[in-house]
């Protein structure tokens, strides 16, 4: 299903009226420092890394934005987007958000693959564990 750039324009319109892009894009930029901080990388080295995507994320991104299609006209909603403008407020989400925006953007980087499901289980466990 090919997506609609009307319909992506006045969800984004709906973001920013409510705030979500602004707050967004603070979580981004932390991230982004995070990323610069641990590994030495500098913001022309991550842009350069853009350019190199291959084909099979971009294929992952095709196939994600082709399952975004349809739900574009339930994210044009004010009620929505002033709950995620909330959400982001939290500075628990916000540094929640921002640390696996970090930990992607740097396996990324590295080429490494991502965590499978019992890692991630394993260190949910432990993180639950130490935080009782």
């Amino acid at each position: 299903m090919a997506i609609d750039p009307q319909e992506v324009f006045w969800v984004m319109q709906c973001a920013y009226r409510n705030g979500v892009l602004d707050k967004f894009m603070s979580v981004q930029g932390k991230a982004l420092e995070m990323v610069m901080e641990e590994t030495g990388a500098d913001m022309g080295d991550l842009l350069n890394r853009m350019d190199e995507a291959r084909e099979e994320t971009v294929m992952k991104v095709d196939r994600l934005l082709d399952r975004v299609g349809p739900l574009l006209k339930y994210l044009n909603n004010d009620r929505l987007m002033r709950l995620a403008a909330r959400l982001l407020s939290s500075d628990k989400v916000q540094g929640l958000m921002a640390r696996r925006m970090a930990d992607s953007i740097k396996r990324t980087l590295t080429g490494e693959a991502p965590p499978s499901l019992p890692e991630r289980v394993k260190a949910a466990v432990s993180k639950l564990r130490r935080a009782a």
